[in-house]
């Protein structure tokens, strides 16, 4: 689980294991895209990424600005060179996310 994803988390006052773990999977995901050049489905995956994490975050579970900025460490670590194109991505899935709160391992 990377270690940012669990201070996000745990900055915004959120101790839910399960959305500490959504969203280091999906951090994850979107690090592991910096080993292969090319057709590892970054876009996707970072945009999945950021929809979780406007998610999270509308419910609660971490702030908008600190979900951003993980985001945006781990695409530039993924994909240095592309960090205008990467920021358009995280902030249309975040904008996208935040409209659907999501409370991983509970109860809607």
């Amino acid at each position: 689980m990377p270690p940012r994803a669990r201070q996000a988390v745990l900055a915004a006052g959120g101790h839910n294991a399960s959305a500490t773990k959504a969203f280091a999977t999906v951090l994850a995901e979107v690090a592991a895209c910096a080993a292969p050049p090319q057709n590892a489905g970054f876009t996707e995956k970072l945009n999945r990424a950021a929809f979780t994490a406007g998610g999270l975050a509308a419910a609660g579970h971490l702030t908008d600005q600190d979900a951003e900025r993980i985001l945006i460490e781990t695409a530039s670590l993924a994909r240095p060179g592309q960090e205008r194109r990467s920021a358009q991505i995280i902030r249309s899935g975040m904008t996208a996310g935040i409209r659907r709160p999501l409370n991983p391992g509970g109860r809607p």
